[in-house]
């Protein structure tokens, strides 16, 4: 009951402002001019009647305009019928706001035919009445003076509301290109996600499967290699299927940072499994993680895409080195810093290797407004990275 309340006054707001208040402040205005004597002032044969008939029409003319925007052509007929009282009357210049402002709702909301046809009849009438009041009295003077005065009160009005349409149908067609951008850029970063994120557990995979059959067999150690594979591959399949189910979702309707956020696996908790899965393939992970509470969604699923790439690139280039991993938030900035011993290079197949990720990560730092670098560092390989909190 309240909210159909509430729809009420909101559509009665909208009516008062859009209909009501418009048609008053017209008739209002025409009565200040009635009153000033600006009455009987075309030059054609008409009745002797008090001043304040031309109210009579001029009310008319004001209720037509009540229902200007949803029928148009309608009050068009109903305010033309109005006029030729009014014209009857001897005419009055208040009587012209009532034109104008039925000519712009014609002009703004009537069918393109509608309109088409309503801009051939003032073309018409403007020539028409040029040309005979120009012959009639035998100056041409005359008849350029009709077509001004003519134009300015009949032409102008659907020239201006041709004018918002043109200007309101740009902005819809800037908007509809917008969003179309936004939602390119939107599936290319989750094409991006899907690749870092795939690749990652793909590599792990692959190095799992290459270390075991690098070494004799021995069941025990094949069968710890062959369960940590089954995780990977259990853990990308999964991710998989988030971001399908993502981007079907999308076809229908614009995916929202968001909406990928709160779909796609990856945030502060889960470094926990990233450490236990870097352990698992033969690194020696220490851990130091300080109070970082309550980061936006964005920020933490960005560490979380740092922490898995540095030591994923740690797995595949130096294995079995020992990595120290540093989480902590200082200020509005959160940092993440991974290092790592340097051994010898542990990739044997160059497609372990794609040469996107640093690039990938750094990316993704830069769009947070914070920065990523990484290089060597002594005897180690070094991955740090600085993101500002208020930046999403």
């Amino acid at each position: 009951m309240t909210g159909r309340d509430g729809m009420v006054v909101v559509n009665v707001r909208e009516l008062l402002r859009k209909d009501y208040v418009p048609a008053l402040g017209t008739f209002a205005a025409g009565v200040l001019l009635d009153i000033v004597g600006l009455t009987d002032v075309w030059d054609v044969p008409h009745i002797e009647a008090p001043e304040s008939w031309h109210l009579v029409p001029l009310a008319a003319g004001c209720l037509a305009m009540l229902g200007a925007r949803r029928h148009p052509m309608l009050a068009l007929a109903a305010g033309t019928c109005a006029f030729a009282a009014d014209l009857v009357l001897g005419g009055s210049i208040a009587f012209i706001l009532v034109i104008f402002d039925l000519l712009f709702s014609v002009g703004r909301f009537a069918s393109p035919r509608a309109r088409a046809a309503v801009t051939t009849a003032v073309f018409v009438l403007v020539g028409t009445v040029s040309v005979v009041g120009g012959l009639a009295t035998g100056q041409i003077r005359i008849a350029v003076f009709l077509v001004l005065q003519l134009t300015s009160v009949l032409f102008v009005p659907l020239w201006w509301a041709a004018n918002i349409r043109q200007q309101q149908q740009i902005g819809a067609l800037d908007a509809e290109r917008i969003a179309g951008e936004a939602v390119v850029a939107e599936r290319a970063a989750m094409a991006r996600d899907l690749h870092d994120v795939i690749a990652a557990h793909l590599a792990t995979t692959a190095m799992h499967s290459g270390a075991a059959l690098a070494m004799p067999p021995d069941t025990g150690r094949d069968r710890a290699a062959l369960q940590a594979v089954r995780t990977s591959s259990l853990a990308a399949l999964e991710e998989m299927r988030s971001m399908i189910l993502l981007l079907r979702a999308a076809a229908t309707s614009a995916a929202s940072s968001a909406d990928r956020d709160a779909v796609l696996p990856g945030g502060l908790d889960r470094l926990p499994d990233l450490v236990a899965a870097a352990t698992a393939g033969g690194l020696r992970v220490d851990v130091r993680t300080g109070d970082v509470p309550d980061i936006p969604v964005v920020v933490a699923h960005t560490v979380y895409g740092i922490v898995r790439e540095a030591l994923t690139n740690a797995g595949k280039h130096a294995p079995g080195s020992e990595v120290d991993l540093d989480v902590r938030r200082a200020g509005g900035r959160v940092t993440v810093t991974v290092t790592n011993t340097l051994t010898r290079a542990g990739l044997d197949h160059q497609a372990l290797s794609a040469g996107t990720g640093l690039w990938s990560i750094r990316e993704r730092a830069a769009l947070l407004g914070g920065e990523l670098t990484a290089g060597r560092s002594g005897d180690r390989w070094r991955v740090h990275a600085s993101l500002p909190t208020a930046a999403a």
